[in-house]
């Protein structure tokens, strides 16, 4: 997952990176809460952490502006020595969760990892052959077929339909798009990503009519769903 750390302390920053990379999470520093929230919309984040003193603005001012961008992003807020005051007005706020400082690892990367797995997310699983909701995907030959027939996509066109239908139902943030699809580099544009997104829609005939709906989550990412028979039928 990636993690964007809002941290002033240079020292206490590479700490936690390096606690979160420990964690196999990919995890970018920012000294001020002004760098992120400029990077935040091509960036994408599916967790922020940052010091209840975000180098410019208190945590609870951040929160809304950097939810205002990235909808239902999970934050955690870290504390020194923190007052219960303190900590009411952080979740107040929006925070998910307040860790005091120093943070121990254990418990810290257990806290991170309780938060992304009320996600939801699931990465596809490295097998051969896989089967989803009448679905059959090839990773050998990056094809796939469906009511009788097999349609080649292109190996990121593969990826990005796998992830989508290995979390059917569940929103997929443009964050984990491309840590899964394009191995988290950050020169992939919006719009490529919205591109292949368009390509999958048509070549895999995810339309209401077939029985799927394909959803692009404004300033988050997509979301796959499955449309009952009976909802079809009457708009057949």
């Amino acid at each position: 997952m990636r993690i964007a750390l809002i941290e002033p302390d240079l020292k206490y920053a590479k700490l936690v990176s390096r606690l979160v990379f420990a964690g196999g999470h990919m995890c970018q520093h920012f000294g001020a809460s002004a760098s992120f929230l400029e990077r935040a919309p091509d960036e994408f984040f599916d967790l922020l952490i940052t010091e209840s003193w975000a180098g410019d603005h208190p945590a609870e001012d951040v929160i809304p502006r950097a939810r205002a961008i990235l909808p239902g992003l999970p934050v955690i807020v870290l504390m020194s020595e923190p007052r219960e005051s303190e900590i009411v007005a952080a979740l107040n706020a929006g925070a998910d969760d307040c860790v005091t400082k120093p943070v121990r690892g254990p418990e810290m990367l257990a806290r991170v990892d309780a938060l992304l797995r009320r996600t939801g997310l699931r990465r596809p699983l490295n097998r051969r052959r896989d089967v989803i909701a009448g679905y059959s995907f090839d990773t050998a030959n990056f094809s796939v077929t469906f009511r009788e027939q097999t349609v080649a996509l292109t190996p990121k066109e593969f990826r990005f339909a796998l992830l989508l239908f290995s979390n059917l139902s569940r929103p997929v943030s443009r964050a984990y798009i491309l840590e899964t699809v394009w191995s988290r580099r950050r020169d992939v544009r919006s719009r490529t990503v919205d591109t292949h997104a368009s390509r999958v829609r048509s070549k895999l005939e995810l339309r209401a009519e077939r029985g799927f709906c394909l959803t692009p989550l404004y300033g988050y990412g997509y979301q796959l769903d499955a449309i009952p028979a009976e909802a079809v039928t009457e708009t057949g």
